[in-house]
């Protein structure tokens, strides 16, 4: 927790377990060589906040050690109100003790909880439905802040005080049966421990094997992803829906919250029945299906699965003049060139967006647009005419990529679903005499 020389800000309300924290701290401030600074805020929601206030400064004046004291005004405990009273006052405590050692270059912010905290927080979040990251309870050690007494009961705290001579403030909210975590601890806890006297142990170890699992958990997404992540950028990410079929339902759902957390840059929101509404839809039968979820949309299109940020507009139909030569389209970004050729040319281009028709059997102009509805094409070696929509399914085009396929039109029909394939009624004959060829290429450089 400490290394030698860090400034450490103790954060100190005035409540026994602080107290103990403070004076244990002080006692080994000369060993370790860790100056220590004081911070208290004063919430300004009970009536006494003002005395245990300066209580704490009299406390550090008499230690000769340099104290931060601030008082919370309405409108900043407002900013956070939508976590509820006493998680506003927690969030804007922590931003408190966050400014104030970054201000006197505190490298550690000390934090009172004990393994009472431990056992009321890992109930707190089993009612609550958390997985395993929630049952690890509270680490001793996040970030810039420590928790040296996490181990220490709160009996052992209350020993350490009475032979020490400790004085401290009582906090008589800490008695309120309308907070849960009172209850839990004045209620539910005496019960387990009327049922088992080690209660509070027993779950301490549940969360110890949380972490375990958490962290075996780790390991997994770590050796997987690769294999099952196919593309991830900015707030969009893609699975191999085939890769991630194969794996055990417990190893897809520790996935699909890692992509969701990458995408999203957290999970706050996201819960397990959220990620079994995924688990079910990849499971579906059917070969595509969309789902939001808080700050998180899902698609599963074929064999991809794709987790955005937010939902995708639909794109909308769009319509481009073209000519021979070369045409930019802004939208999609597609630079389409075509010429005309007499005589013989090399057909074998082996490249799907490079085709060839005969240009006596196009009616010309030509226009580069999105698919409508009732479409139909005549695919080259069917030699029938068929609904584009059946064309593109048989084809396998992904669902939601159909209203992007590009297609190039003559006045009468498609000519070429671009990338895909070439129209029969334009296909190279014995008797073709003019050679039309057509390319498509992304402003980007990829082919598409």
């Amino acid at each position: 927790m400490l290394d030698h020389g860090d400034t450490v800000l103790v954060a100190v309300s005035g409540g026994i377990d602080s107290i103990v924290l403070l004076d244990l701290l002080r006692r080994l401030a000369t060993d370790y060589g860790i100056p220590l600074h004081v911070a208290h805020l004063d919430h300004g929601l009970r009536a006494s906040s003002a005395a245990d206030a300066r209580f704490v400064e009299r406390l550090a004046e008499a230690r000769a050690l340099p104290i931060h004291v601030s008082r919370l005004d309405p409108e900043t405990l407002a900013t956070h109100r939508k976590l509820g009273t006493e998680g506003a006052a927690r969030e804007a405590r922590y931003a408190f003790l966050e400014s104030v050692a970054t201000k006197i270059g505190a490298s550690r912010i000390a934090l009172g909880h004990t393994a009472n905290d431990q056992t009321e927080t890992i109930l707190y979040r089993l009612i609550r439905g958390a997985g395993t990251t929630g049952l690890r309870g509270i680490p001793p050690v996040r970030g810039p802040y420590i928790r040296p007494l996490i181990e220490a009961s709160r009996s052992e705290i209350y020993a350490y005080a009475q032979e020490r001579g400790l004085a401290w403030r009582v906090d008589a909210s800490n008695a309120d049966p309308s907070l849960v975590r009172n209850r839990i601890r004045h209620r539910v806890l005496p019960e387990l421990e009327a049922i088992n006297p080690r209660a509070n142990e027993a779950i301490r170890r549940g969360s110890i094997l949380a972490a375990e699992s958490e962290e075996t958990g780790r390991f997994l997404v770590s050796t997987l992803w690769d294999a099952v992540c196919a593309e991830e950028g900015g707030e969009r990410l893609s699975f191999r829906g085939g890769v991630l079929s194969s794996y055990p339902r417990a190893v897809r759902k520790l996935l699909l919250r890692e992509g969701a957390r990458r995408v999203r840059g957290e999970l706050t929101g996201i819960g397990n029945d959220h990620v079994e509404a995924v688990v079910r839809l990849i499971a579906d039968d059917a070969s595509r299906g969309e789902l939001s979820l808080p700050g998180l949309h899902v698609r599963v299109q074929a064999d991809e699965i794709l987790l955005t940020r937010e939902a995708e507009a639909p794109p909308l139909p769009w319509e481009f003049p073209v000519a021979i030569g070369e045409t930019a389209i802004p939208d999609p970004p597609i630079t389409l060139t075509l010429a005309v050729r007499d005589g013989p040319i090399n057909l074998e281009s082996g490249e799907p967006w490079t085709e060839f028709a005969d240009a006596d059997r196009v009616a010309f102009p030509m226009q580069l647009r999105s698919r409508r509805k009732g479409d139909r094409f005549v695919p080259f070696g069917l030699g029938k005419r068929v609904k584009l929509k059946d064309f593109l399914i048989n084809e396998r085009v992904p669902y939601f990529n159909r209203d992007r396929v590009p297609l190039l039109c003559d006045r009468e029909k498609i000519v070429w679903v671009v990338g895909v394939r070439l129209s029969d009624e334009v296909r190279i004959t014995d008797t073709t005499r003019r050679v039309l060829s057509m390319r498509a290429e992304t402003r980007e450089g990829e082919r598409g």
